[in-house]
């Protein structure tokens, strides 16, 4: 099952290099995760954009299949979207997330404490482009992301910088243009601050650049024309840098309410 699901994202990204879906978050210590979202788009006027969701995952614990288990992350996340041209947008977004921690070792029990903070400051730059039926949309996207602990106490790794690239497109299947297959293909790097018990004449040390992660996706997508409504079903699989890159799945559900302060 994890292969053919491997190998139908490979070929999504092999053949088309849109507008994104709400992401499931990465998360470790499991091998499968579901993810529901539910947020917004308003036009502000013509060059600016408000996006606004909220989210949360379960997941399994490292040696089974149950994707709804235990509880996993909880994310409120907004983005403000400004387009200079039909090609060109860019945003600046801000993220919370409350994130459940738990042991490495079974019966995997909650570490203590048992959940951490991450307050999250992203940007992000798309190009996008229409090649045929294809919609197409490449964007890069630096984080700086700061963790902490219960009582917002910064955290042993209380900074990471991270780099994002991601190739997209979606593709129309029916006449009517309301049902659409997207697929993506994200890679991500990053350098860690780490904070270093004293005594010490450097408190805070840098890890080396490195890779992260890579996340494949394909989804089903749907646009409800009357109700200006778009629902997202799809799978993700995620490649973690490590020993074994042992793969996460996920299975994600979202709605994104389109205009909905409008007056029309």
């Amino acid at each position: 099952m994890k292969n053919f699901i491997v190998q139908i994202c490979l070929l999504f990204i092999i053949y088309f290099p849109s507008k994104a879906q709400i992401s499931p978050p990465g998360l470790d210590g499991t091998k499968i995760a579901s993810w529901g979202a539910a947020g917004f788009s308003q036009v502000l006027n013509p060059r600016w954009t408000v996006i606004a969701y909220l989210g949360g995952a379960r997941m399994s614990d490292p040696d089974n299949w149950s994707p709804v288990q235990k509880q996993s992350i909880a994310v409120y996340n907004q983005e403000f979207q400004y387009k200079f041209s039909p090609k060109w947008q860019a945003s600046l977004s801000t993220s919370i997330r409350y994130q459940n921690k738990y042991d490495e070792e079974a019966p995997y029990e909650p570490k203590d404490p048992s959940y951490r903070w991450e307050v999250r400051y992203y940007g992000r730059l798309y190009r996008k482009q229409q090649l045929g039926h294809f919609a197409m949309n490449y964007s890069f996207r630096p984080e700086f992301r700061t963790f902490y602990s219960p009582g917002w106490i910064p955290a042993t790794m209380p900074v990471e910088l991270r780099f994002r690239l991601k190739a997209q497109t979606s593709l129309p299947i029916n006449k009517s243009k309301t049902n659409f297959i997207v697929s993506g293909n994200e890679v991500l790097t990053a350098i860690d601050e780490y904070s270093v018990a004293p005594p010490t004449d450097h408190p805070h040390n840098w890890s080396a650049y490195h890779f992260t992660e890579d996340r494949f996706s394909v989804f089903f997508r749907h646009v409800f024309t009357k109700s200006d409504v778009v629902l997202d079903l799809g799978l993700m699989e995620q490649f973690k840098a490590g020993g074994h890159f042992d793969p996460v799945s996920y299975l994600s559900f979202d709605l994104l309410f389109q205009n909905p302060f409008s007056k029309n």
